[in-house]
Protein backbone atom coordinates (compact mmCIF):
# COMPACT_ATOMS: atom_id res chain seq x y z
CA UNK A 1 0.00 0.00 0.00
CA UNK A 2 1.30 3.42 -0.92
CA UNK A 3 0.97 6.30 1.53
CA UNK A 4 -0.95 9.43 0.55
CA UNK A 5 -0.96 12.26 3.07
CA UNK A 6 -3.36 15.17 2.95
CA UNK A 7 -1.66 17.94 4.93
CA UNK A 8 -4.30 20.35 6.18
CA UNK A 9 -8.08 20.35 6.15
CA UNK A 10 -8.62 23.20 3.69
CA UNK A 11 -11.36 23.47 1.08
CA UNK A 12 -9.42 21.47 -1.52
CA UNK A 13 -9.07 18.53 0.84
CA UNK A 14 -12.74 18.75 1.80
CA UNK A 15 -13.45 18.18 -1.89
CA UNK A 16 -10.99 15.27 -1.96
CA UNK A 17 -12.71 13.66 1.05
CA UNK A 18 -16.11 14.00 -0.62
CA UNK A 19 -14.69 12.32 -3.73
CA UNK A 20 -13.23 9.47 -1.68
CA UNK A 21 -16.64 8.85 -0.11
CA UNK A 22 -17.97 8.08 -3.58
CA UNK A 23 -14.88 6.47 -5.11
CA UNK A 24 -12.36 5.03 -2.63
CA UNK A 25 -8.70 4.92 -3.69
CA UNK A 26 -7.52 1.36 -4.23
CA UNK A 27 -3.94 0.60 -3.26
CA UNK A 28 -3.51 3.69 -1.10
CA UNK A 29 -3.52 4.30 2.62
CA UNK A 30 -4.76 7.87 3.09
CA UNK A 31 -4.06 10.05 6.14
CA UNK A 32 -5.21 13.62 6.78
CA UNK A 33 -3.20 15.66 9.29
CA UNK A 34 -4.51 18.94 10.67
CA UNK A 35 -4.61 20.86 13.93
CA UNK A 36 -8.08 22.25 13.17
CA UNK A 37 -10.95 19.74 13.50
CA UNK A 38 -13.33 22.33 12.04
CA UNK A 39 -12.71 23.92 8.65
CA UNK A 40 -14.39 27.32 8.65
CA UNK A 41 -15.61 29.03 5.51
CA UNK A 42 -14.44 32.65 5.71
CA UNK A 43 -17.15 33.86 3.32
CA UNK A 44 -19.81 33.20 5.97
CA UNK A 45 -17.83 34.37 8.99
CA UNK A 46 -19.41 37.83 9.20
CA UNK A 47 -22.86 36.23 9.01
CA UNK A 48 -21.92 34.03 11.95
CA UNK A 49 -20.81 37.05 13.99
CA UNK A 50 -24.10 38.77 13.17
CA UNK A 51 -26.08 35.70 14.25
CA UNK A 52 -27.46 34.77 10.83
CA UNK A 53 -25.53 31.47 10.72
CA UNK A 54 -24.60 28.91 13.36
CA UNK A 55 -21.09 27.54 13.78
CA UNK A 56 -22.28 24.34 12.10
CA UNK A 57 -23.53 26.35 9.12
CA UNK A 58 -20.09 27.84 8.44
CA UNK A 59 -17.82 24.87 9.11
CA UNK A 60 -16.99 21.36 7.95
CA UNK A 61 -16.47 18.64 10.57
CA UNK A 62 -13.16 17.25 9.33
CA UNK A 63 -12.96 14.12 11.57
CA UNK A 64 -16.49 13.13 10.52
CA UNK A 65 -15.70 13.58 6.82
CA UNK A 66 -12.51 11.53 7.23
CA UNK A 67 -14.44 8.75 8.93
CA UNK A 68 -17.01 8.66 6.12
CA UNK A 69 -14.22 8.63 3.52
CA UNK A 70 -12.26 5.86 5.31
CA UNK A 71 -9.34 8.25 5.78
CA UNK A 72 -7.20 8.18 8.91
CA UNK A 73 -7.57 11.46 10.80
CA UNK A 74 -4.65 12.79 12.85
CA UNK A 75 -5.15 15.97 14.88
CA UNK A 76 -1.59 17.22 15.13
CA UNK A 77 0.41 20.35 14.38
CA UNK A 78 2.71 19.98 11.38
CA UNK A 79 6.17 21.41 12.07
CA UNK A 80 8.12 20.34 8.97
CA UNK A 81 7.74 18.84 5.52
CA UNK A 82 10.92 17.27 4.10
CA UNK A 83 10.84 17.04 0.32
CA UNK A 84 13.91 14.82 -0.08
CA UNK A 85 13.16 12.40 2.75
CA UNK A 86 9.43 12.37 1.93
CA UNK A 87 8.35 12.76 5.51
CA UNK A 88 6.05 15.05 7.48
CA UNK A 89 7.06 15.91 11.02
CA UNK A 90 4.60 16.89 13.72
CA UNK A 91 4.98 17.74 17.38
CA UNK A 92 4.40 14.05 18.15
CA UNK A 93 6.15 12.10 15.43
CA UNK A 94 6.90 11.48 11.77
CA UNK A 95 4.70 10.41 8.85
CA UNK A 96 6.44 9.08 5.73
CA UNK A 97 4.61 9.47 2.43
CA UNK A 98 4.77 8.42 -1.20
CA UNK A 99 2.46 11.19 -2.36
CA UNK A 100 1.53 14.44 -0.66
CA UNK A 101 -1.15 17.08 -1.08
CA UNK A 102 -0.90 20.28 0.97
CA UNK A 103 -3.83 22.57 1.71
CA UNK A 104 -2.65 24.32 4.86
CA UNK A 105 -3.75 27.63 6.30
CA UNK A 106 -1.88 30.91 6.36
CA UNK A 107 -1.50 33.20 9.34
CA UNK A 108 -1.94 36.90 9.84
CA UNK A 109 1.05 39.20 9.64
CA UNK A 110 1.37 39.82 13.35
CA UNK A 111 2.97 43.25 13.39
CA UNK A 112 2.05 43.96 17.01
CA UNK A 113 2.12 41.68 20.06
CA UNK A 114 -1.26 41.71 21.79
CA UNK A 115 -0.04 40.72 25.24
CA UNK A 116 -2.96 40.95 27.67
CA UNK A 117 -5.08 43.12 25.36
CA UNK A 118 -8.48 41.61 24.49
CA UNK A 119 -8.42 40.95 20.79
CA UNK A 120 -7.22 38.81 17.92
CA UNK A 121 -5.76 38.66 14.45
CA UNK A 122 -8.17 37.35 11.82
CA UNK A 123 -6.15 34.30 10.76
CA UNK A 124 -6.64 31.47 11.40
CA UNK A 125 -10.40 32.07 11.03
CA UNK A 126 -11.16 30.09 14.18
CA UNK A 127 -9.72 32.97 16.18
CA UNK A 128 -12.63 35.22 15.19
CA UNK A 129 -15.09 32.49 16.21
CA UNK A 130 -13.37 32.28 19.61
CA UNK A 131 -13.33 36.09 19.93
CA UNK A 132 -17.05 36.32 19.15
CA UNK A 133 -17.78 33.65 21.77
CA UNK A 134 -15.71 35.68 24.26
CA UNK A 135 -17.41 38.98 23.39
CA UNK A 136 -20.83 37.37 23.76
CA UNK A 137 -20.15 36.96 27.49
CA UNK A 138 -18.92 40.56 27.91
CA UNK A 139 -20.88 43.63 28.97
CA UNK A 140 -20.08 45.71 25.88
CA UNK A 141 -22.15 48.80 26.74
CA UNK A 142 -19.97 51.87 26.23
CA UNK A 143 -16.95 49.74 25.23
CA UNK A 144 -14.77 50.40 22.17
CA UNK A 145 -13.82 47.95 19.40
CA UNK A 146 -10.93 49.01 17.15
CA UNK A 147 -10.38 47.23 13.83
CA UNK A 148 -7.05 47.57 12.01
CA UNK A 149 -7.56 46.96 8.30
CA UNK A 150 -10.02 48.40 5.80
CA UNK A 151 -10.17 45.61 3.25
CA UNK A 152 -13.25 43.41 2.68
CA UNK A 153 -12.51 41.23 5.72
CA UNK A 154 -12.08 44.16 8.10
CA UNK A 155 -15.16 46.00 6.85
CA UNK A 156 -17.41 42.92 6.90
CA UNK A 157 -16.39 42.38 10.51
CA UNK A 158 -17.06 46.04 11.34
CA UNK A 159 -20.58 45.79 9.89
CA UNK A 160 -21.33 42.43 11.50
CA UNK A 161 -20.11 43.41 14.97
CA UNK A 162 -22.22 46.56 14.66
CA UNK A 163 -25.32 44.41 14.05
CA UNK A 164 -24.47 42.02 16.88
CA UNK A 165 -23.46 44.70 19.41
CA UNK A 166 -25.39 47.95 18.80
CA UNK A 167 -24.08 49.45 22.06
CA UNK A 168 -20.43 48.94 21.05
CA UNK A 169 -18.38 51.86 19.72
CA UNK A 170 -16.60 50.69 16.54
CA UNK A 171 -13.67 52.28 14.70
CA UNK A 172 -11.97 50.87 11.58
CA UNK A 173 -8.59 52.22 10.47
CA UNK A 174 -6.87 51.58 7.15
CA UNK A 175 -3.53 52.85 5.88
CA UNK A 176 -5.00 53.40 2.40
CA UNK A 177 -8.46 53.81 0.88
CA UNK A 178 -11.18 51.57 2.23
CA UNK A 179 -11.75 48.41 0.10
CA UNK A 180 -9.24 49.80 -2.39
CA UNK A 181 -9.52 46.89 -4.84
CA UNK A 182 -13.26 47.48 -5.28
CA UNK A 183 -14.70 50.01 -7.72
CA UNK A 184 -15.29 53.64 -6.75
CA UNK A 185 -19.06 53.25 -6.36
CA UNK A 186 -18.59 50.39 -3.91
CA UNK A 187 -15.97 52.27 -1.92
CA UNK A 188 -18.25 55.29 -1.64
CA UNK A 189 -21.16 53.11 -0.55
CA UNK A 190 -18.99 51.58 2.18
CA UNK A 191 -18.16 55.09 3.41
CA UNK A 192 -21.84 56.04 3.42
CA UNK A 193 -22.81 52.89 5.33
CA UNK A 194 -20.16 53.43 8.00
CA UNK A 195 -21.67 56.87 8.64
CA UNK A 196 -25.21 55.51 8.73
CA UNK A 197 -24.21 52.71 11.11
CA UNK A 198 -22.13 54.98 13.38
CA UNK A 199 -18.85 53.27 12.54
CA UNK A 200 -15.88 55.62 12.60
CA UNK A 201 -13.82 55.04 9.44
CA UNK A 202 -10.23 56.30 9.43
CA UNK A 203 -8.73 56.18 5.93
CA UNK A 204 -5.04 56.85 5.22
CA UNK A 205 -4.33 56.20 8.88
CA UNK A 206 -1.37 53.93 9.56
CA UNK A 207 -1.30 52.26 12.96
CA UNK A 208 2.33 52.03 14.03
CA UNK A 209 1.99 50.56 17.53
CA UNK A 210 -0.36 49.15 20.14
CA UNK A 211 0.32 50.06 23.74
CA UNK A 212 -1.77 49.89 26.91
CA UNK A 213 -5.03 49.45 25.00
CA UNK A 214 -4.29 52.30 22.62
CA UNK A 215 -3.72 52.17 18.85
CA UNK A 216 -1.05 54.70 17.94
CA UNK A 217 -0.81 56.60 14.64
CA UNK A 218 1.84 59.31 14.74
CA UNK A 219 0.91 61.62 17.60
CA UNK A 220 -2.68 60.38 17.73
CA UNK A 221 -3.84 57.67 20.12
CA UNK A 222 -7.07 55.72 19.84
CA UNK A 223 -8.15 54.02 23.09
CA UNK A 224 -9.95 50.68 22.82
CA UNK A 225 -11.29 47.84 24.91
CA UNK A 226 -11.16 45.22 22.15
CA UNK A 227 -9.12 44.99 18.97
CA UNK A 228 -9.23 42.97 15.72
CA UNK A 229 -6.34 43.07 13.26
CA UNK A 230 -6.85 42.30 9.58
CA UNK A 231 -3.35 43.11 8.41
CA UNK A 232 -2.54 40.75 5.56
CA UNK A 233 -1.20 37.22 5.51
CA UNK A 234 2.07 35.36 5.60
CA UNK A 235 3.00 31.69 5.37
CA UNK A 236 2.63 29.45 8.39
CA UNK A 237 5.46 28.42 10.69
CA UNK A 238 6.35 25.15 8.96
CA UNK A 239 9.84 24.18 7.82
CA UNK A 240 9.23 23.38 4.14
CA UNK A 241 12.61 21.78 3.66
CA UNK A 242 13.73 21.47 0.02
CA UNK A 243 10.78 23.40 -1.44
CA UNK A 244 10.98 26.72 -3.28
CA UNK A 245 9.76 29.29 -0.73
CA UNK A 246 9.08 33.02 -1.09
CA UNK A 247 10.23 35.67 1.39
CA UNK A 248 6.75 35.61 2.95
CA UNK A 249 6.98 31.82 3.39
CA UNK A 250 4.62 30.86 0.57
CA UNK A 251 5.48 27.84 -1.60
CA UNK A 252 6.01 28.51 -5.30
CA UNK A 253 3.77 26.28 -7.43
CA UNK A 254 3.32 25.58 -11.11
CA UNK A 255 0.03 26.27 -12.87
CA UNK A 256 -0.95 22.61 -12.32
CA UNK A 257 -0.42 23.16 -8.55
CA UNK A 258 2.58 20.83 -8.49
CA UNK A 259 5.37 21.82 -6.09
CA UNK A 260 7.43 18.62 -6.35
CA UNK A 261 7.40 15.43 -8.42
CA UNK A 262 5.04 13.72 -5.98
CA UNK A 263 3.48 16.76 -4.29
CA UNK A 264 0.64 19.21 -4.97
CA UNK A 265 -0.39 22.28 -2.99
CA UNK A 266 -3.15 24.87 -3.23
CA UNK A 267 -4.83 27.82 -1.57
CA UNK A 268 -3.37 30.81 0.21
CA UNK A 269 -0.23 28.85 1.12
CA UNK A 270 1.08 28.98 -2.47
CA UNK A 271 2.31 31.56 -4.93
CA UNK A 272 1.73 30.69 -8.57
CA UNK A 273 4.88 31.18 -10.66
CA UNK A 274 2.91 32.52 -13.63
CA UNK A 275 0.71 34.76 -11.46
CA UNK A 276 3.07 36.02 -8.74
CA UNK A 277 0.92 39.02 -7.75
CA UNK A 278 -2.37 37.13 -7.43
CA UNK A 279 -4.34 38.20 -4.35
CA UNK A 280 -4.82 35.83 -1.42
CA UNK A 281 -8.59 35.72 -1.89
CA UNK A 282 -11.03 32.91 -1.18
CA UNK A 283 -12.52 33.13 -4.66
CA UNK A 284 -9.24 31.85 -6.12
CA UNK A 285 -8.76 29.05 -3.58
CA UNK A 286 -12.28 27.76 -4.19
CA UNK A 287 -11.64 27.63 -7.95
CA UNK A 288 -8.34 25.85 -7.35
CA UNK A 289 -9.99 23.00 -5.43
CA UNK A 290 -11.39 21.08 -8.46
CA UNK A 291 -8.01 21.47 -10.20
CA UNK A 292 -6.27 20.00 -7.16
CA UNK A 293 -8.70 17.07 -7.09
CA UNK A 294 -8.28 16.37 -10.80
CA UNK A 295 -4.49 16.62 -10.71
CA UNK A 296 -4.15 14.58 -7.53
CA UNK A 297 -6.13 11.74 -9.09
CA UNK A 298 -4.04 12.09 -12.27
CA UNK A 299 -0.86 11.88 -10.19
CA UNK A 300 -2.06 8.80 -8.30
CA UNK A 301 -3.85 6.89 -11.04
CA UNK A 302 -2.63 8.39 -14.29
CA UNK A 303 -4.55 10.80 -16.44
CA UNK A 304 -4.46 14.30 -17.84
CA UNK A 305 -3.61 17.20 -15.57
CA UNK A 306 -5.22 20.63 -15.78
CA UNK A 307 -3.72 24.06 -15.32
CA UNK A 308 -5.35 26.53 -12.99
CA UNK A 309 -6.11 29.85 -14.68
CA UNK A 310 -7.34 32.54 -12.29
CA UNK A 311 -10.19 34.67 -13.56
CA UNK A 312 -9.24 38.26 -14.39
CA UNK A 313 -12.59 39.66 -13.21
CA UNK A 314 -14.52 38.06 -10.42
CA UNK A 315 -17.66 38.66 -8.44
CA UNK A 316 -17.24 40.00 -4.92
CA UNK A 317 -20.11 40.47 -2.50
CA UNK A 318 -19.50 42.43 0.69
CA UNK A 319 -21.81 41.55 3.59
CA UNK A 320 -22.96 44.83 5.18
CA UNK A 321 -25.27 43.47 7.89
CA UNK A 322 -29.07 43.36 8.17
CA UNK A 323 -29.12 40.85 5.30
CA UNK A 324 -27.92 43.49 2.86
CA UNK A 325 -24.74 43.41 0.80
CA UNK A 326 -22.84 45.22 -1.94
CA UNK A 327 -22.29 43.28 -5.16
CA UNK A 328 -19.06 44.40 -6.86
CA UNK A 329 -18.35 43.28 -10.44
CA UNK A 330 -16.05 45.34 -12.63
CA UNK A 331 -17.62 48.81 -12.57
CA UNK A 332 -20.97 47.49 -11.36
CA UNK A 333 -22.00 48.10 -7.74
CA UNK A 334 -25.39 46.97 -6.38
CA UNK A 335 -26.47 47.33 -2.75
CA UNK A 336 -29.45 45.73 -1.06
CA UNK A 337 -31.24 42.56 -0.02
CA UNK A 338 -30.96 40.93 -3.45
CA UNK A 339 -27.17 41.11 -3.36
CA UNK A 340 -27.19 39.47 0.08
CA UNK A 341 -29.60 36.75 -1.09
CA UNK A 342 -27.27 35.94 -3.96
CA UNK A 343 -24.32 35.72 -1.58
CA UNK A 344 -26.31 33.55 0.83
CA UNK A 345 -27.31 31.22 -2.02
CA UNK A 346 -23.72 30.91 -3.29
CA UNK A 347 -22.33 30.33 0.21
CA UNK A 348 -24.93 27.74 1.25
CA UNK A 349 -24.57 25.92 -2.06
CA UNK A 350 -20.82 25.74 -1.53
CA UNK A 351 -21.19 24.37 2.00
CA UNK A 352 -23.69 21.73 0.91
Amino acid sequence: MKELILAGGGHGHILVLKELMKRPLKGFHVTLITDYPKQYYSGMLSGYVEGVYTEEDISFNVPDLCDRASVRYMEETITAVDKEKRVIRTENGEYPYDFLSMNLSVRSKEFFPLGNMAGTYVKPIGRIVEFENFLEKEDTAGKKLFIVGGGPSGMELAFSFREAYPDLSITAATSREVCRRFNQKTRQKVRTLTEEKSIQLLENTTITALKNNEAISGETRFPFDYIILSTGFTGIDVDFRGFNISEDRFIWARDDLQVAENTLAMGDMINLKCYPTLDKAGVFAIREAPVLLNNLMALLKGGKKRDYKPQTRYLQILNCGSKKAILNWGNLSLYGHMSWRLKDYIDRKYMN
